[in-house]
């Protein structure tokens, strides 16, 4: 009379191991989607510095053309003397500025693609765990199955 409840058993621990595995599939699966939300949420903030960098640039050359303008309209040189050096100056500001802005653009695409390879390698660590604990769920369950008599005639 063992044998029905030992199939039983059986088909519950293979149901058992697959569900395992179908839990470890889709752990990977929302790491990688994890994975690729990180990555565009990063290329967004890449974005956004590279944006900030050309404001910085635009607001330079606004102000230098500023300077030229009113130091020529005030009758100076404006490539000459304090007028050269005003422009110089603003020019500094604005190229350290930009300087920054092209570190963080780098900085942002280092930590998403950072961020990206940990989560696929979560996915992945994930998957294995699934298959293994399928694996050796199964034995363990029809070792135990086995130990209790269940397949004896």
């Amino acid at each position: 009379m063992a044998f029905p409840w030992a199939a039983i058993a059986t088909v519950a621990a293979i149901g058992k191991s697959y569900a395992t595995y179908q839990q470890g599939m889709a752990t990977k699966a929302y790491y990688d989607a994890k994975a690729d939300e990180a990555l565009l949420k990063y290329k967004t903030k890449e974005i956004e510095a590279k944006e900030q960098g050309v404001k910085v640039l635009k607001a330079t050359n606004e102000s230098i053309s500023e300077m030229i303008a009113k130091a020529a309209a005030s009758g100076i040189m404006p490539m000459e003397g304090s007028a050269e050096t005003a422009q110089i100056a603003s020019l500094r500001v604005g190229s350290e500025e930009f300087a920054i802005s092209i570190i963080n653009q780098e900085l942002m695409q280092n930590l998403g693609l950072l961020e990206f390879k940990n989560l696929r390698t979560a996915g992945k660590q994930a998957k294995k765990a699934g298959i293994m604990g399928a694996i050796f769920g199964l034995g363990t369950d029809i070792g135990t199955i086995g130990q209790a008599g269940g397949y004896e005639k």
